[in-house]
C-alpha cells in the first residue's frame, strides 16, 4: 500500500492511507512533542485512537499549532498576574476544624436569601419564619460515571421545579459532581432553567464519542476561538508539568472531560470557568448552593517511612515505625469548595486558589496559578485509578444474587486466606492506572521531630471518593457544618443490592460516631428511605473527627419505574454502563425522565421531612428561651 505525507505545523510524517496509524508511523520529532506524550499516557482503548491524533490534527492547523504551543503558552500564563491575580498572593495552611469565614458568611447570606422561598414552600407568611429555624439542607449525588451525572441532573431538574433545590445550602457529589461542575459555568445562562440547559447541553455533547480526536476537533471548531479552547482544556496539563509533577492518565482524562462538560461556544470569556475559586461568583448574596466536590487519598501506614536525616531526630524511631505500620490503611476524605481545599482529619485547609502549590511548614514555598479546574474534574471522577479492592467490589456488585456471587466470594476468600492482614491490604491497594498526583499542602505541617503519617509525604495521590463511599456523607457530617437534612440520590451500581448501602453507612457511622435509625411511621415507598443519624459518643476509628449534630438522610436509590420503562434498570443496563461515555439524545432523555418520574413518587414525602425539620428547630429555639 502507498503512503502519503501529511504536512502541518509540526514536521510531516507518513501515514498509511487505509490503515490506522500506530506510534511507529509517527516520526521522532512528533513523538517528542509534550502534548503527544501526554496523549500516549492515556490508557486502554484510547491509546490507539490518540496515536492517530497528530495525523488528523495536522489538517487543522490552528488547533494543532495551539497544541504545539501549550508549553510556551503555559510559561507565559504562569507570569500573567492579570489573568492570575493569585500570583501576587501568599497562602498559609489554616489548621482548624472550624469553617472558614467565607463559608460562615455564605451560610448567613444563603439563609437570608431563601427565607421568602422557604416560607412559600412550607405555606406560611415570611414573618412566621425565623432565619435560625430554617434547616440547613444539602442535596447530594453518588458516583456512577455519566449515568450518575445524568440521573442527578434529572432529580435536580425536578427538585428545582418543586422549589426544594432553592432551599439547599449545599450541593455535593462524588463522581456525579461532574454535573455540578457543568452547572457552575457561564454555559448556564442567568434567568434560565439551569437544569433544562444542562440536559440540552448533554444531549449535544454526550452524543459525540468521548475522547476521540474527531470529537475534540468538532468541539473546538464550533467555538469562537479554537486556540483558546485548547489552552483552557489542555493547558492545565502543561501548567502542572511545569510545577515539577509528572502528568498521568487521570490528568489527561480531566482535560478530555473539561472539553466535553465545561467548554462552551465562547472560550475567550471562560477563563473563570476553569478555576474552582471563581465559582464563588455564583454564590454572591447567597444566590446558589455552595458546591462541595470530593476526592480521597489512600493512607497506607506501611509507606510512612522518614528519610534517614529525619528519622535520626525521632527517639526509638525503629520501634515507633514498626508499631505505626501495623495500623490499618484508610481513606482521608478531601473536600474542594470555591473557598477552600482541605481535610478535616489533619485538620488542614488552604485557599482554593492556592491548590497546586508546594507548601512546607504551613506556608507556600512558591507562587503559581491556581490549578486548572479541568484536572480536578478528572480527579473527582477518577474511578479508573481506584485500588484493586474497589474494582473487586464493583465486580461483585455486577454478579447476580445466588450461587455465582457466593462462589466468587468463596474463591476470593480462599485465594487470600494465607495472606496476613498486612499483605492482603497491600494487594488490595494495588492499582493498574496511576492516581492523579499533587503536592501535599500539609507537608511538614509541624516542625521536627516529625510524627509518622501523611503529613510527612510531599505528595497526595487522589482518587474518586466512590472507592470509600458512594455518597459524600463525610463532608456533609463535618462537625461544624451542622447540616440538618441530606437529600441524596444514589445512582451507583450498588443500588442492585441494598446491603452495600447499609454496609457503607454503618462504616460512616463508625468513623463519625453516629447511630443510624430508620425513621418510624414513614410511607412504604421503594424510591425513598429516611434515616436519622445521631451522635453517640462511642469509640471510633481514631482518625475522623466525631460528628456533633443530628442529621437526617433522605435516601433515593435510582431504580426502575414501570411508568417510564419497566425493563430499564439503570444500574445494570448497557446503556448506562459505568464505562459508557457516549449517550444518544434519546438515552439522555431516558435517564433524566426516569429520575424526574422517581422524584414525583417521593416529592410529598420529602416535603414532609423538611417541614418536620423546621418544626423541630423552631421548638428547640423556643424551649431554649424558656
Amino acid at each position: 500500500m502507498g503512503t502519503r505525507s501529511i504536512e502541518g505545523p509540526t514536521t510531516g510524517f507518513d501515514l498509511d492511507t487505509n490503515v490506522a496509524a500506530t506510534s511507529d508511523t509517527v516520526n521522532d520529532e512528533v513523538k517528542s512533542e509534550p502534548w503527544y506524550k501526554s496523549w500516549l499516557s492515556y490508557p486502554g482503548k484510547l491509546y490507539s485512537d490518540f496515536v492517530t491524533a497528530p495525523t488528523t490534527l495536522s489538517n487543522h492547523k490552528q488547533i494543532a499549532l495551539a497544541l504545539k504551543k501549550l508549553d510556551d503558552q503555559a510559561k507565559e500564563c504562569n507570569k500573567d498576574n492579570k489573568l492570575h491575580p493569585e500570583l501576587d498572593w501568599d497562602a498559609t495552611v489554616r489548621v482548624s476544624l472550624d469553617l472558614c469565614e467565607d463559608e460562615k458568611n455564605f451560610i448567613r447570606e444563603r439563609k437570608e436569601y431563601i427565607r421568602d422561598k422557604f416560607a412559600k414552600y412550607v405555606g406560611v407568611d415570611t414573618n412566621e419564619v425565623e432565619i435560625e429555624d430554617i434547616p440547613t439542607i444539602a442535596f447530594a449525588g453518588s458516583g456512577g460515571g455519566f449515568r450518575a451525572m445524568l440521573a442527578t441532573t434529572g432529580y435536580a431538574h425536578a427538585a428545582y421545579d418543586s422549589g426544594i433545590l432553592d432551599l439547599a445550602t449545599y450541593i455535593a457529589g462524588n463522581g456525579s459532581c461532574w454535573n455540578i461542575a457543568s452547572r457552575y459555568t457561564d454555559n448556564v445562562p442567568l434567568n434560565e432553567h439551569p437544569y433544562e440547559c444542562l440536559i440540552n447541553f448533554y444531549k449535544i455533547r454526550l452524543a459525540l464519542p468521548f475522547a476521540h480526536p474527531s470529537s475534540l476537533l468538532k468541539i473546538y471548531e464550533q467555538t469562537k476561538s479554537p486556540e483558546t479552547a485548547v489552552e483552557l482544556t489542555f493547558g492545565g496539563v502543561a501548567q502542572k508539568r511545569q510545577t515539577g509533577i509528572d502528568c498521568g492518565p487521570i490528568d489527561v482524562f480531566g482535560s478530555l472531560l473539561a472539553s466535553s462538560l465545561l467548554l462552551g461556544n465562547d472560550p475567550i470569556s471562560q477563563h473563570p470557568d476553569f478555576k474552582l475559586s471563581q465559582q464563588k461568583r455564583f454564590l454572591e448574596g447567597g444566590k446558589n448552593a455552595l458546591p462541595i466536590y470530593t476526592a480521597l487519598h489512600h493512607c497506607r501506614p506501611w509507606k510512612h517511612i522518614l528519610p534517614p536525616e529525619d528519622a535520626a531526630l525521632v527517639p526509638n524511631y525503629e520501634e515507633l515505625l514498626k508499631e505505626h505500620q501495623k495500623q490499618k490503611d484508610h481513606y482521608l476524605w478531601f473536600e474542594f469548595t470555591p473557598f477552600e481545599v482541605g481535610c478535616d482529619e489533619y485538620p488542614a485547609f488552604i485557599p482554593s486558589w492556592a491548590f497546586g502549590r508546594r507548601f512546607e511548614f504551613g506556608k507556600n514555598v512558591e507562587k503559581i496559578p491556581e490549578q486548572n479546574f479541568g484536572l480536578l474534574v478528572g480527579v473527582f471522577g477518577s474511578a479508573p485509578s481506584a485500588p484493586l479492592a474497589s474494582a473487586l467490589k464493583q465486580f461483585e456488585y455486577g454478579l447476580p444474587n445466588g450461587w455465582l456471587r457466593d462462589t466468587w466470594k468463596q474463591v476470593y476468600s480462599t485465594s487470600t486466606k494465607r495472606l496476613s492482614d498486612h499483605h492482603k491490604s497491600e494487594l488490595e491497594s494495588f492499582r493498574t492506572i496511576p492516581q492523579a498526583r499533587n503536592y501535599n499542602f500539609a507537608y511538614h505541617l509541624h516542625r521536627p521531630p516529625y510524627e509518622l503519617g501523611t503529613t510527612n509525604g510531599p505528595y497526595l495521590d487522589f482518587v474518586d471518593s466512590g472507592a470509600s463511599s458512594d455518597l459524600p456523607m463525610y463532608p456533609l457530617t463535618h462537625p461544624n457544618r451542622k447540616i440538618d437534612l441530606i437529600i441524596a440520590v444514589d445512582a451507583s451500581t450498588s443500588t442492585i443490592d441494598h446491603k452495600y448501602f447499609d454496609e457503607q453507612q454503618e462504616f460512616i457511622c463508625f468513623r463519625r460516631g453516629l447511630t443510624r435509625t430508620p425513621r418510624a411511621g414513614m410511607p412504604n415507598n421503594k424510591y425513598v428511605e429516611v434515616y436519622d443519624y445521631t451522635p453517640n459518643g462511642k469509640e471510633r476509628d481514631g482518625h475522623t473527627p466525631a460528628a456533633t449534630h443530628d442529621t437526617t438522610l433522605v435516601y433515593m436509590p435510582f431504580l426502575a419505574n414501570e411508568k417510564v420503562d419497566k425493563d430499564f434498570i439503570p444500574a445494570t443496563s448497557k446503556v448506562c454502563a459505568f464505562n459508557c461515555f457516549t449517550y444518544t439524545p434519546e438515552n439522555v432523555d431516558l435517564v433524566t425522565r426516569l429520575a424526574k418520574q422517581n422524584w414525583s413518587e417521593v416529592e410529598e414525602i420529602v416535603k414532609s421531612v423538611i417541614k418536620d425539620a423546621w418544626e423541630k428547630k423552631k421548638i428547640a429555639r423556643l424551649n431554649a428561651k424558656k
